[in-house]
């Protein structure tokens, strides 16, 4: 089956903020975390969002939705964004629980790195057609075709 990449929970660009970050893909995971048709996510990063979803077709098909979290700005690149996977990864290594359901969404990779500007995550969602493409924000959607 084919990743769907939406940029549904995407964060607006220049969030300087890692907390900020960090706290918005908490909430992303709680979304997937209360539906019971997910069960783990994968935490990554890459400057090429559709090339990166066609590698993951082959190299994980078990996962079906790719969801764009947060780009980061090209002048901040070189600065920060290059950590913010691997500590991504460290926070959630051992899942998130969510606090209604108590079920677990496990997280399903180590870090990474190599520094890039997209952060994601993969989910392992059965049911992805009502999943919207685009963000909510007509704005950011110039990088989100």
């Amino acid at each position: 089956m084919a990743i769907k990449l939406t940029y549904r929970y995407r964060m607006p660009q220049g969030t300087v903020d890692q907390h900020a970050v960090f706290s918005h893909l908490q909430d992303v995971l709680n979304v997937f975390a209360s539906k019971p048709d997910c069960t783990k996510f994968y935490i990554g990063i890459t400057n090429n969002l559709k090339r990166r979803r066609r590698e993951h077709q082959t190299d994980r098909p078990e996962y079906t939705l790719m969801c764009a979290i947060y780009k980061e700005e090209d002048d901040h690149i070189k600065d920060r964004f290059h950590n913010l996977e691997r500590e991504a990864i460290s926070r959630f290594q051992h899942g998130v629980r969510n606090k209604a359901t108590h079920r677990v969404l496990r997280c399903d990779n180590e870090p990474g790195q190599k520094p890039h500007n997209w952060l994601y995550i993969l989910v392992d969602k059965r049911d992805v057609a009502g999943v919207p493409t685009n963000s909510l924000n007509p704005g950011l959607w110039g990088d989100e075709r």
